[in-house]
């Protein structure tokens, strides 16, 4: 009967045949014949023959990732754009809002003391008597 034993590894060859720093796969194989003779057998396979295909395909996906990563990027960066706009133009709007608010809260206040300071001096014909009341109850 025959046998085999061996391992298949990884050299980098440089030969006439193949050029510098090509890969290829190699196995020593032992055989042995019904007649006693000892054969030993070396396969030699180019990497790129077997995986070249694969690597291809391996460096499309690659700049495939790529190119995904920069659009990914891109729109995360107009999106934080965004959000930072967004959030300026809210903090705008309530902080007019707050100002226009109180402004319309102390406005009867400031009239009220006004009025106040005349009545103090008794210049009661200063104070406006034809005013409405005050939605106020306590004052």
């Amino acid at each position: 009967g025959m046998a085999v034993s061996g391992n298949l590894t990884m050299l980098n060859v440089t030969t006439d045949l193949a050029p510098e720093g090509e890969e290829f796969y190699y196995r020593l194989g032992r055989l042995y014949d019904e007649y006693g003779v000892d054969w030993y057998v070396h396969l030699v396979i180019d990497r790129a023959y077997i995986l070249g295909s694969i690597d291809r395909e391996v460096a499309v996906t690659n700049t495939d990732i790529q190119v995904s990563q920069r659009k990914v990027d891109d729109d995360l960066g107009k999106s934080r754009q965004l959000l930072f706009k967004c959030v300026a133009g809210v903090t705008v709007i309530l902080t007019v809002l707050s100002v226009v608010f109180v402004l319309r809260i102390i406005k009867p206040l400031v009239v009220l003391e006004k009025e106040m300071a005349e009545v103090a001096v008794m210049k009661l014909e200063l104070v406006d008597t034809r005013r409405p009341l005050s939605n106020l109850k306590e004052v």
